[in-house]
This record gives structure tokens, sequence and C-alpha cells, in this order.
């Protein structure tokens, strides 16, 4: 399983702002629904728990586009039977969580930890992340609506731009490629939490550099339209326009 936990960046110099009651109701409505929904840990710390890989890259992502927290995910076992609150359960995701997090307040950036197939979905959570924190102001904001699923034509109305202006923008900032990417994230997601000692498959060996990328046969999984989708609804001009 998925447990996340999230740290609020320079929380000492803004308790005042924190209002962390306010700030766990924001995540229950803007995030994907949890199996343990988000509960307070411990002062500015907030704490759920995902099992489903789609819903937790989408977690994590939205997470780190906010720039609020510090945010970290351990993959492996939890406790049996499953208690009725996340500050209740306990297991090795939770101990990998917290090492998680920990290691994103020095280092910045998200961080997941567990098993060897964890260590490699934080690579690509960091490539992810790193190609997000580049778009442009203009880029960032087409991408948000075509990660709702709206087509380049709804785009380019709701921001009062030319279609072939949407195109130009999710071309520059990587749109397409970085969904693409998305998939090979969520199976090794999938993988991580397979191979954790409570997963499907216990006894598999750890992946190598060439297992851990190879995940082609793979099928993405999609609640919104997909880059194709979006892409046929509009120009694929490419230009300068992120």
């Amino acid at each position: 399983m998925f447990a996340l936990t999230i740290d609020r960046r320079d929380s000492r110099g803004r308790a005042a702002e924190l209002h962390m009651g306010r700030q766990r109701t924001a995540l229950q409505e803007e995030l994907p629904r949890p199996v343990l929904d988000w509960e307070i840990s411990a002062g500015d710390e907030l704490q759920a728990l995902y099992d489903d890989a789609a819903a937790i890259v989408r977690a994590v992502l939205a997470l780190a586009d906010a720039g609020h927290w510090h945010v970290g995910v351990g993959i492996g076992a939890v406790d049996d039977p499953l208690p009725s609150s996340v500050r209740e359960a306990t297991g090795e995701a939770f101990v990998a969580a917290r090492d998680a997090v920990n290691a994103a307040k020095e280092r910045g950036r998200p961080v997941v930890a567990g098993n060897e197939w964890a260590r490699r979905a934080g690579s690509v959570v960091d490539l992810v992340c790193a190609v997000r924190a580049r778009r442009s102001e203009a880029g960032a904001q087409a991408t948000e609506l075509a990660d709702r699923g709206l087509t380049q034509q709804e785009i380019a109305e709701g921001l009062g731009i030319t279609q072939s202006s949407v195109s130009r923008r999710l071309s520059a900032a990587l749109w397409h490629e970085e969904h693409t990417v998305h998939e090979t994230l969520e199976a090794l997601f999938r993988l991580a939490d397979e191979h954790s000692p409570s997963g499907h498959a216990p006894d598999a060996a750890a992946p190598s550099a060439q297992d851990a990328t190879s995940s082609k046969d793979a099928h993405p999984l999609k609640d919104v339209s997909s880059p194709e989708d979006v892409a046929s609804n509009g120009d694929t001009t490419s230009g300068g326009d992120a």
C-alpha cells in the first residue's frame, strides 16, 4: 500500500496561517480519495493511505505542484486489520513514509521510499516534477486544464486564446511526453506494492536497471482524455508559447 505523509513548508514562521483543519478539508476535496482519509498526524503534518497506483501518482504530483508541502511516500505492508483512522494504522509503509518525508525536507522535492522498485519509482517522480516545475505560467495554465480532460478547443475558449496557441503551449510544456511517462510511473508504483512482503509477488527478485524501465506492455489508468484525444482536437504546430 501507499502511505502518504506531508509536512507544511516553513511552518514555524507562519503558524497562524496554517489552520491545519482547513488544509485537511482542502486535501479531502481536491485530491483522489484514499483508503484511509487525510488526518492531522502531528502538528503541521498530514497523512493518508492509498491502495491505487494511479491515485497516489495524481496526489503526489498535485501536492508537488502546489509547492506548500514536503511530500513523502512509503510503499510497503500495512498491518491487519486495517483501522478506521490512518492515525491508528501501522506497518512498513508508514515507517518508509516517515523516512521519505524527512528526506524530502532535505532534498526539497517529493521522495518515495521502500524497496528497489519504490526507489526507481522515485527517480521517475523526480523527472516528472522537474518537467512540471520548469513550465511557464502560460504553459502551466494550459496543462492544468488538459490534465482535467478538456479538449484544446475548450482550453482555448477558457483562456481566451486560439486553439493553435493552446497546441503550442502544450507542446513547449512537454505535456504529451509527461503523460506518456505517467504510464511507466504508475506501473513502477504497482510493482513496488506487489513486491513488498504483503504484495502479490513476495518472492520476486529485485529489479535490475533494465527490468525497472521495461514496462512497454503496460496500459495507463486513465480517468481523463488521453494525450492523443486532446491533440486531435487542435493544431499541432509547435512554437514558443509555453
